[in-house]
This record gives C-alpha cells, sequence and structure tokens, in this order.
C-alpha cells in the first residue's frame, strides 16, 4: 500500500511544469524516491534501536516530556551517563511526537515498536521534504533535467540522509521547514499576509533548532534584490523584512528566555560540550573540514563509527564540483541557456548555506561536534550548486549516469550498514 501511495505521489510531482518532462526523466526520478524509501524502510526496521547518532538521547527527551509533564533540563555534557545532552534544544519536535507516545502506550505497543513507528515518522518528514524540492525547482524555474535529477538524487538518496531521516533525530523537521522556507522566499512577492506567514514559519523552525537563524540574511537580502531591480518601492521591502523577523524573534522570546534563566546562556549548546583543545589552529580547522565532509556523504551507526572506505565516493564528487571550470572540457552546454532557473534567488540561497556550512565547521572547531547533518535544512542549495558544476561534464546520458551513481551509491551503503550494524 506504501509503495502505491509514494508511487502516484511521485508522478503527481514530476509531471507538472518541468519543461525536461520527458518520461525517461520522470521515470529516473520516481525510481530513485522508490529506492530511497525502499533504503528507509529497512534502517527504519533493521536497525537496532538507538544505533542512530543520539536517538536515544531524543527519545530520552520525549518520554520525559510526556511523563513528567515539563522540560527536561541538561545537567551534564556530551559523553555522560545521564545521555542528557539533547535537553538543551527547542521544545517544537519532542512537543509533537510526545502525545505519540501516551497513545502508544495505551495501546499496549512496546518501547521498539514505538521507537519503529518514531522513526517512520522520520521518513514521512523525508517524503514532505521531497514534495518541497519539487515545488522549490519549479518556483526557481528550472527546466534542466539534470538539475532535477541531481537535486532529487541527493534529497532521495545522499547516504547519511537515507540513514538520518530513518532515525529519530529532530534534524528531520529542520530539514522540512528549512526547505518550506526557501519555498517561500523563492515565491517573493510583497503582500503581508505574506510576511506573517514567512516570519510564523521561521518561528517553528527557530523553534526547531536555533540553527534556522541562519535564513535571516535571506529574509533581508531578497527584499533588497527587489529593490534595485525595481521591483518594489521602499515600504513593501521594509515590510517584507522587519515583519518575519519580528514575529519569529517574538515566538522564540520564551524559549530564549528559559535558556538563560535555566544556563545563563542563550546558547546553551556550548555547554554540551568541553571547549575542543587542538595541537594548531590549522590542524584543528582540517579535522573540522575532514569531519564535516565525511559525516555529510556517507557515515552510520551510534557515532559515525560507520564510515570509511563509505564516504570516498561523496568526497570524490564533492572534489569534483570544486574543479574549476578553465580545467573543465570544453563542451558544447547540456541545455539552452537560462534554464538553470532564477539565477538571483538561487544566489542567496548558495550564500546562507555557505553561511550554515562555516557554522558548523566553526562547531565542530570549537566542540568536535560538527555534523554534516547539520546543514540539512540546506541540502536543497547545497544540491542545486553541485548539480551546475557537475552539468559541466555535459556527455550524453548525463542523467542516467547522476540516477545510477545515487542510486548504487545509496543501495551500496544501506547494505554494509546494515551488514556492520545488524
Amino acid at each position: 500500500m506504501q509503495g502505491k501511495l509514494f508511487y502516484g505521489l511521485a508522478r503527481r510531482w514530476h509531471h507538472g511544469r518541468m519543461e525536461t518532462n520527458a518520461p525517461r526523466i520522470r521515470g529516473l526520478i520516481a525510481t530513485m524516491i522508490a529506492v530511497g524509501l525502499m533504503c528507509r524502510l529497512a534502517f527504519v526496521f533493521l536497525t537496532p534501536i538507538f544505533q542512530a547518532p543520539d536517538e536515544e538521547e531524543h527519545w530520552s527527551y520525549i518520554q520525559k516530556l510526556e511523563s513528567e509533564r515539563s522540560f527536561p533540563v541538561m545537567r551534564g555534557m556530551g559523553g555522560d551517563a545521564e545521555k542528557d545532552w539533547e535537553y538543551e534544544q527547542p521544545p517544537l519536535y519532542y512537543l509533537l511526537l510526545a502525545p505519540v507516545v501516551g497513545a502508544a502506550q495505551g495501546a499496549g505497543l512496546g518501547q521498539e515498536a514505538m521507537v519503529h513507528l518514531f522513526r517512520l515518522s522520520s521518513v514521512m518528514l523525508w517524503a514532505v521534504n521531497v514534495w518541497l524540492c519539487t515545488v522549490l525547482l519549479r518556483r526557481l524555474q528550472v527546466k534542466d533535467g539534470f538539475t532535477w535529477v541531481f537535486v532529487l538524487g541527493m534529497v532521495t538518496l545522499l547516504p547519511t540522509y537515507t540513514f538520518v531521516s530513518s532515525a529519530i533525530n529532530n534534524d528531520n523537521l529542520m530539514a522540512v521547514f528549512g526547505s518550506a522556507l526557501l519555498c517561500v522566499l523563492a515565491a517573493r512577492g510583497t503582500s503581508v499576509l505574506r510576511a506573517v506567514g514567512l516570519g510564523l514559519l521561521l518561528g517553528l523552525a527557530l523553534l526547531t533548532k536555533k540553527a534556522a537563524l541562519v535564513f535571516f540574511p535571506a529574509v533581508v537580502l531578497l527584499p533588497l534584490f527587489d529593490l534595485w531591480h525595481n521591483r518594489t518601492t521602499w515600504r513593501p521591502a521594509l515590510v517584507q523584512v522587519v515583519v518575519p523577523m519580528t514575529l519569529a524573534l517574538m515566538m522564540l522570546t520564551p524559549w530564549a528566555w528559559r535558556d538563560w534563566h535555566v544556563y545563563g546562556t542563550l546558547n546553551p549548546e556550548v555547554l554540551a560540550a568541553p571547549r575542543k583543545v587542538w595541537p594548531s589552529m590549522i590542524y584543528g580547522v582540517a579535522s573540522a573540514v575532514h569531519n564535516f565532509v565525511k559525516t555529510f556523504a556517507a557515515v552510520s551507526g551510534l557515532s559515525n563509527n560507520i564510515g570509511y572506505p563509505l564516504p570516498i565516493p561523496g568526497e570524490c564528487l564533492l572534489l569534483l564540483a570544486c574543479v574549476p571550470g578553465r580545467w573543465w572540457p570544453n563542451r558544447s552546454p547540456v541545455a539552452p541557456r537560462g534554464d538553470e532557473g532564477d539565477s538571483s534567488t538561487q544566489l542567496v540561497f548558495f550564500l546562507i548555506a555557505g553561511i550554515n556550512i562555516l557554522l558548523v565547521v566553526r562547531f565542530g572547531y570549537l566542540l568536535g561536534m560538527g555534523q554534516g547533518r547539520h546543514v540539512f535544512a540546506v541540502l536543497i542549495p547545497i544540491a542545486l550548486f553541485l548539480a551546475t558544476r557537475l552539468r559541466r561534464l555535459s556527455f550524453a546520458g548525463l542523467e542516467l549516469a547522476a540516477t545510477g551513481f545515487w542510486v548504487v551509491y545509496a543501495v551500496v551503503f544501506t547494505a554494509c550498514s546494515l551488514a556492520q550494524l545488524r
């Protein structure tokens, strides 16, 4: 039944406005979605419970919230026996799941069944994210078939995201809010209703993870772009900046006040682990960058302990995308000029993705905890950037090659991970 549902959604999602709407492209996308679903269901039911990063800690937060009817307080640091380092997280993800615990217990479900149920909710969040990806590509007016295939391939089959979106983790809700924010921002507009909606969405994102602050530059820059191009005037542009940011910060204020009252800081995440001491700054930065790239590409297990050689193909892909343009083969472009879509909006999205990456690397340098999953809220802009670089390869069957890469990579990653996890 689930297979038919996802197949129908895949056909509906990709039957619309994409100019490169050949059945072959739609078929490739539907194939990747189907494979992504199967890999995630395998992780949901075959990964032993609490064998994903911080899964037990997120579960404990949900349990305490449901049983004690109050927000738990972090008292130790990462690695302490109490395993309470996720208690400093904003509450929205846990508030949404806490009522399910009582209902599941009333239905006689045990712990393992409830963990599987919550993991399935993460898979559903991934499905919503795939749909939002198609909405965003259309709003950005992307018509190139390879870009569609590559971006959706990354959202459906990037190995680390495949694993994380099959586990209990608030990054999955944050990824959905991130993509939804990008969709609203890409729609532009100057109405007060849009500004209020954007503010509410941004506020909900901040109540999921404070990392949503990375979207504030886009809220400011896009109206400025419209002013620059004479698409609007100062007054409506100011509304589109002030209203969303004010509303979002007002929604965050009660939780920020609690953080200050309980922890003495607005960012208690820095209390979750001791400051990392490196032999040198260069070594520390290099280590933080390497850990970010590795964990972004392909890791699994309780503490990302299932890694090499699985991240190597993903790392090679990122390296290939960084090759300077003058070193690429001199071939004709894949599609007519301008098929990549709204370049100014994409530029702003690339900027906030870059800011997010730099903040995660900094976090890794300071505390040794910077993970690739911390940028999944801007996964679509990252995928778009890589697609614009890699489409320069421009050989026959590029879309098929991209599909094959993602499918093989995800399936091999899933099989190897489960073999070690079991």
